[in-house]
């Protein structure tokens, strides 16, 4: 440090471009991923989402100031205002009024290809299936094994071009307390793990990706989600197809092309229905997986032999009626047929609707709702009640009756 307080230009110039706090450290040293704020409409109904735009290169983000929406083409647009003024020293400047943070996931796959062992570890054959033919790995399974990519080819055979694979989580939680019980404010994430990782790292908080934080209080209704989803679904189309080409990897300083696919969504059971576009259990067609009708078969039909298999050709055929229908009641009517909706998920053409959602267990365990149904509701494992024995006894009323216990 200089003792004397004269300085030379050039050193304050240098102070005066010095980060005065860590946000601008973290974005003038690219600590971080690049992240967007969008404006959320307000209107509990609509929740469409609209990202910024910069006038050449002001840093002012500038959004729409009413909600432009049309649930139908025929229909009104939402109208509900989208900003508010704020003022910024003496400038007035309009954000939003609700926003919901993405991050992005060209960044955080740039950042996994850049570590050591990670594209090797990544490019490791996966097909793991032991003699007694128990499945391991989730590449055992039949839908991945026979996966193929735009080419036409195994999604895993071209060793020149980085081929991974994804799983996708959405759910919703109480930022105040985890009981069920109780006022319900529901903030919700979407998040990302490649299942190309061996199973011990794919779930590490740092080999993870957040991509977005869908604000509270309370869940977007219905189809509503794909609002939230669409930032991501538009990135993973471009992973697809043609793929993006990054100028360096750990492995490849000349650059790699880089392919990813979105194979799997892992939610609880209210979850996975929301973001696919499936009806809840009280639907008349209650099953993601097969056509079950509850009028017909019932809860307690377990015959499941005789199912009849939900297939990725009906659903999507399914999701284009309900989402080309012209009212709310159309739509109502579409989807009591089948029981499905429209899901962002849909725009990938690879990913298979009826194969690729899966419900995540874990929920029941983490929350302790296994221990709570087998125990606090059908009473298994709770120690055996002795009865007491009854006591007879004889006694004289006032009116010389006889009673006995």
């Amino acid at each position: 440090m200089r003792k004397t307080p004269n300085i030379s230009l050039r050193d304050k110039s240098l102070l005066s471009s010095f980060p005065a706090d860590p946000d601008t450290a973290t974005r003038a040293f690219q600590l971080d991923g690049q992240e967007t704020i969008h404006a959320v409409c307000p209107n509990s109904k609509c929740h469409k989402i609209y990202p910024p735009t910069f006038l050449d290169r002001s840093p002012i983000p500038i959004y729409p100031t009413y909600c432009s929406h049309k649930e139908f083409n025929k229909g009104s647009e939402c109208g509900t205002r989208l900003t508010r003024p704020k003022l910024f020293g003496n400038v007035n400047i309009e954000v939003p009024i609700k926003r919901f943070v993405t991050f992005s996931f060209k960044d955080f796959v740039a950042r996994l290809t850049a570590r050591p062992s990670f594209e090797d570890l990544m490019d490791a054959p996966r097909s793991v299936t032991q003699e007694d033919e128990q499945m391991r790995d989730i590449f055992d399974g039949q839908f991945l094994q026979h996966f193929k990519g735009p080419d036409g080819l195994a999604f895993r055979s071209d060793i020149q071009a980085g081929r991974y694979c994804f799983s996708l989580c959405v759910d919703f939680f109480n930022p105040f307390t985890n009981k069920q019980a109780g006022k319900k404010v529901s903030v919700g994430i979407i998040s990302v793990v490649c299942i190309s990782l061996l199973a011990s790292l794919q779930y590490k908080p740092e080999n993870m990706f957040l991509a977005g934080v869908v604000p509270g209080p309370n869940e977007p209704p219905l189809t509503a989600i794909n609002h939230y989803l669409t930032p991501l679904i538009d990135e993973f189309s471009v992973f697809w197809d043609p793929g993006v080409k990054f100028s360096q990897t750990f492995n490849y300083p000349e650059g790699r092309l880089i392919l990813c696919a979105l194979v799997l969504v892992i939610c609880d059971l209210l979850g996975a229905r929301k973001t696919a576009g499936f009806a809840a259990c009280s639907h008349e067609y209650f099953f993601s997986i097969c056509l079950c009708a509850r009028s017909r078969h019932g809860y307690k039909n377990t015959d499941y032999h005789n199912w009849t298999r939900r297939t990725n050709t009906g659903c999507r055929e399914a999701a284009n009626r309900y989402w080309n229908a012209s009212s709310p009641d159309a739509r109502l009517e579409e989807f009591n047929k089948t029981g499905i909706r429209w899901s962002e998920l849909l725009r990938l053409p690879y990913f298979d609707i009826a194969r690729c959602v899966v419900v995540d267990s874990m929920h029941n365990l983490f929350l302790g709702l296994i221990k709570e149904h087998f125990m606090g509701i059908l009473g298994i494992g709770l120690p055996t009640y002795h009865e007491r024995p009854v006591i007879s006894l004889t006694f004289w009323c006032a009116t010389r009756n006889i009673v006995q216990l």
